[in-house]
Order: C-alpha cells, then sequence, then structure tokens
C-alpha cells in the first residue's frame, strides 16, 4: 500500500514504568513484546505494584534487556541487574521504602496509584493487570509521529517527546486510529488493533530532562476525550524490524493522509 506508516522507532520497556531502550528489532509473542514490562517494582508492606503515576522517580531511571533479565541504571549512577542478590535493597534505598522487583508470572497483580495527580492523595485506587502481564490495558501500542506533530500543534509550549507515551512502536506519517477494528500487519506480525488509547497522568510525569506538564493531558482530554494512539493484540507472533511497514486490507492510503 502507497503511503503505509512505517516503524522509525522500536520500543521495550523492561522494568514497568521505567525508561525503556529503542531497538533494532521486537520479537513479538502470543503475549506482546518479548523483554517488554517482563519485571515491575512490588511494595513490600502491600504487595501491589509501584507505578510513575505514583512515584515519578521510576520514570528517571532506566532499563534494558540484559542475559540476567534487565539491567536498571538509577539518576545517581548506580548500576545492577535483576538478578543481582541486593537488588531488592539497593532500589528500596532509593526509593526510600522497601521495594521488591518482581518477573510476570502467571498471576493477576495489583496496582495502587494515583489516577489523578500526586498532589492529590484522596484519588488513591487500585485496579488489577491482565494475568500474566504488567501491562495496564494491551500488549502492544502504536503513536505515530503526525500523532504527536499535530498535539505539538495544539500546546505548543509542550514537550511532545516520545518519550512521555512509551509507544512499542513509533509510526511515520499519521492516521493510526484508522486501523481501529483491523487485523493488520507489521514485518511478519498480525496484529489486531482493538482501541484508542486512553491517557493518564502519567503523560504529565517529569522524567529526565523532560518537565512535569499537566497542559499535555489537558490538551489531550480537549482534543480526543484523552485517547492518544492505540492499542493492539498479537494475532500471529513474528519480528518486526525498523523500517516496516503497517498495512491493513481496507486501509487506503488517503486515509492515512487526512
Amino acid at each position: 500500500m502507497s503511503g503505509a506508516p512505517k516503524a522509525v522507532q522500536l520500543w521495550r520497556y523492561p522494568v514497568k514504568s521505567m525508561g525503556g531502550e529503542q531497538t533494532d528489532r521486537l520479537f513479538l509473542g502470543p503475549s506482546g513484546v518479548v523483554g517488554d514490562r517482563e519485571f515491575a517494582v512490588v511494595v513490600a508492606a502491600t504487595g501491589r505494584v509501584l507505578t510513575a503515576k505514583r512515584e515519578p522517580r521510576l520514570l528517571d531511571a532506566t532499563a534494558r534487556r540484559h542475559e540476567a533479565g534487565a539491567e536498571l541504571t538509577l539518576p545517581d549512577g548506580r548500576r545492577f541487574t535483576t538478578a543481582d542478590p541486593d537488588a531488592d535493597a539497593i532500589l528500596g534505598d532509593w526509593l526510600g521504602q522497601a521495594v521488591g522487583l518482581r518477573r510476570q508470572t502467571g498471576r493477576v497483580h495489583t496496582v495502587e496509584e494515583y489516577r489523578k495527580d500526586p498532589a492529590e492523595p484522596s484519588s488513591v485506587s487500585t485496579f488489577d493487570l491482565p494475568a500474566g502481564k504488567f501491562v495496564d490495558e494491551a500488549p502492544v501500542h502504536l503513536l505515530s509521529e503526525g500523532a504527536l506533530r499535530a498535539a505539538g500543534a495544539r500546546h505548543p509550549d509542550g514537550t511532545w517527546d516520545v518519550r512521555r507515551f512509551r509507544p512499542n512502536v513509533l509510526l511515520s506519517g499519521s492516521g493510526e486510529d484508522v486501523f481501529l477494528g483491523t487485523r493488520a500487519q507489521i514485518g511478519n506480525v498480525l496484529l489486531d488493533v482493538t482501541e484508542p488509547t486512553q491517557r493518564c497522568v502519567m503523560v504529565t510525569q517529569p522524567q529526565r530532562d523532560l518537565p512535569k506538564d499537566r497542559e499535555i493531558l489537558r490538551s489531550l482530554v480537549r482534543a480526543s476525550a484523552g485517547t492518544f494512539g492505540v492499542y493492539a493484540t498479537v494475532a500471529r507472533a513474528g519480528t518486526v524490524l525498523l523500517g516496516d511497514t503497517l498495512a491493513a486490507e481496507g486501509v487506503t492510503a488517503r486515509e492515512l493522509v487526512r
């Protein structure tokens, strides 16, 4: 299909809510991107998953895949792997509370977080993640450069960096929402594009060189009821490479250049 969007960035996030890593290929299994959200930080006192909605400092740490599972780098320069016997103690020292790194299992994990803003403690709530996954909704997330440009034009004082939105695949062009409800192919992977990505306070949080910006979310709410990007599930496992195109029967080039 002429004009089909291409994968211009590929991302995975080995530890939930921590900064991720770019790569030149993603392997997708039936449950999503291999190595993505494979680990999470769990509060020892409650057994609940800690996210950057409640603890924004998590976004200042980064994680990359490693033969031991994942390698974490904290803002103060400390580096360790998930297999390090002191990993929980290092994280706990940094965060100021007892925590543990937990790997995906078949069980359901519960998140406790601020649904609106960490400055509003009354908004604390809990919800369950899908069984065996550390993703909030769906295992694959797609976003386009065109969506970022359009959103930036509505709030030009904001920093519309892709890191705020944590996609697995950043696409060239625009119009990823036209794939909703389709079975689309990228590389040799088939994806069922299921729903728009509903955004929350996570996109407003500071991380490393990005400032806190509540207007990011407010502008998305005004423009699209808070949705930005699309979610997908894996219908056929395989590999996605940089430059692979996303295409689906019935989606025309005209729709992608609206």
